[in-house]
């Protein structure tokens, strides 16, 4: 009775593994491997399912636990790279609830626990992968299986938003990433809490078999929309740092123009690149990568390209008929003459003296 709802998931989810894969390209598999890690750990939990009604047989209870927190570790690494725009980074931070699992597993298997809910005499019900008797004597293993589930759904949602914020990320990959939040994610956060909820009472003594029909149908819809409407994936495919991250950045690289256009704090020969942060409520990476992008030029050097024009428009204003050209130097932003006149002669091919010159000339 419950094997044909386990294969069509395990087909499912194949079917999505399968055309994330054909997605993948190399301005998206910063993200989008990550991804595909989530819904491979996805597929080992319907597997472990499949087996059990086939076989009766199923992974410890600490294994399939496990298992859901890998799913979760790598999905919460999909977001962080689209936040960080690059590659996040797997550490040891995240194999931590890992860790915490296999030790509470541990010491229950021990008979030590902190908490004692649950009852001997329970039903054995499979719910999406967790076998109701493998929880007797893991109290405490329960109770951390929802704690992860809070910790991993927090720190992903709070991602999520940190994306919606974000003022260097476009519109549109605002809406794409949205779009798979709302139609996948969401869905998978209920179902996930349905579940943990269901054993819950399934622990404590009380049945509801009609619920995990209900429960089942949801999670099949939830990763057949993702097949049925193929978009959701595709428009998450096309996000890529050549494309809509560069649309952001040269939002970004306008609004600093403008800060440099009705300021002149770069003539404080201080200025540096938190300065341009702080005045334009960018991320010190946002802006580096902006002005990088779009005027091929390091941070130090385009706050100098300004720092030069300024000089130049005192030339040509007759600066240097009065004043020596150490004071042109200091008065437009630099330390010192000596930089002052290298990085003249880089960002306009001459010294200020032929500047001076050439434009006397006229």
């Amino acid at each position: 009775m419950f094997i044909y709802p386990v294969y069509l998931l395990n087909l499912v989810l194949i079917l999505i593994i399968f055309r994330i894969n054909k997605l993948t390209n190399d301005g998206n598999r910063y993200f989008l491997a990550y991804l595909n890690l989530h819904f491979i750990f996805q597929l080992i939990t319907t597997l472990n399912i499949s087996f059990f009604n086939i076989f009766g047989f199923s992974l410890p209870v600490v294994l399939v636990s496990i298992g859901r927190v890998l799913a979760f570790v790598f999905f919460l690494l999909f977001m962080v790279s689209l936040v960080k725009s690059k590659k996040a980074s797997l550490n040891f931070l995240y194999f931590i609830p890992c860790l915490i699992l296999i030790l509470v597993n541990h010491l229950n298997g021990s008979e030590k626990k902190v908490t004692n809910f649950i009852t001997n005499n329970i039903t054995s019900e499979n719910i999406l992968g967790f076998n109701t008797t493998d929880f007797i004597g893991k109290d405490d293993l329960f109770i951390v299986c929802c704690l992860n589930g809070i910790l991993f759904t927090s720190l992903i949602f709070y991602n999520y938003f940190r994306i919606l914020n974000a003022k260097e990320a476009s519109n549109k990959l605002k809406k794409n990433i949205s779009d798979f939040v709302i139609k996948y994610y969401a869905l998978i956060t209920i179902t996930m809490f349905s579940t943990l909820i269901l054993v819950g009472f399934y622990l404590v003594g009380f049945n509801f078999p009609l619920l995990i029909g209900f429960l089942k149908i949801l999670s099949i819809i939830t990763l057949l929309i993702l097949v049925i409407n193929p978009s959701i994936l595709k428009k998450l495919s096309s996000i890529n740092n050549i494309k809509q991250i560069d649309e952001g950045l040269e939002d970004v690289f306008k609004k600093i123009k403008i800060l440099f256009s009705n300021s002149d704090g770069y003539l404080n020969p201080n200025y540096i690149i938190s300065n341009i942060s702080v005045e334009t409520g960018y991320r010190n990476e946002i802006v580096r990568d902006s002005i990088k992008k779009n005027a091929n030029m390091s941070v130090p050097l385009f706050i100098n390209s300004y720092r030069v024009d300024h000089a130049c428009k005192l030339i040509e204003k007759g600066y240097l008929d009065n004043f020596s050209m150490e004071a042109l130097a200091e008065k437009s932003g630099f330390k010192s003459q000596e930089n002052f006149n290298r990085v003249f002669k880089i960002l306009k091919s001459c010294t200020p003296s032929d500047y001076y010159k050439s434009h006397n000339k006229v």
